[in-house]
């Protein structure tokens, strides 16, 4: 029996050499496949100031000529400004139009309650509650101070003729 296990033994230790045989062949294969960066990207090296300018004004005109494609496109584009301005204008001449008719409109309601005050104190029927002019004791009612009674009309007892001391 021990012949059996030594016999399983040096079977399996064979099956591992071969593994690790083909494994390393394998691996082999793969490590020639692998291509470097440097392989791949060649002898690209840093850019040169004088190239780096070249480029950056290259794309610039690119970028304004698809600018340029764009605003034709759209229709010569927009003054937004302008549009700005009138909107504000607009706006301005609404807000004076509204100020100016509601103006109007107090006016007009004035009018109308002065107009009516006026048709109130017209239709006042009793002639008591209207305002009666009254006059003094010594001026009759509606006349001026220019009929004021003199000194000498004054006095009770007519001592003062003339001039007072």
């Amino acid at each position: 029996m021990t012949g059996i296990v030594k016999g399983v033994i040096k079977g399996l230790g064979s099956i591992g050499v071969e593994t690790v045989e083909k494994s390393a062949e394998h691996v082999g294969k793969m490590a020639e496949t692998i291509i470097t960066g440097q392989e791949l990207l060649g002898g690209i090296g840093p850019m040169k100031q004088g190239e780096y300018q070249r480029t950056m004004k290259e794309e610039e005109i690119k970028k304004n000529r698809e600018m340029e494609e764009i605003r034709d496109k759209i229709g010569g584009g927009r003054n937004v400004e302008a549009e700005i301005e009138e909107v504000r204008k607009e706006k301005e001449k609404e807000e004076e139009e509204k100020e100016k008719e509601f103006l109007e409109q107090i006016r007009r309601q004035r009018e109308a309650e002065m107009a009516e005050r006026q048709d109130m104190w017209a239709e006042s029927a009793n002639p008591a509650k209207r305002k009666k002019k009254r006059g003094s004791v010594l001026m009759p009612a509606g006349k001026k101070k220019a009929m004021m009674p003199s000194d000498d009309q004054l006095s009770q007892t007519s001592e003062f003729r003339g001039k007072v001391d």
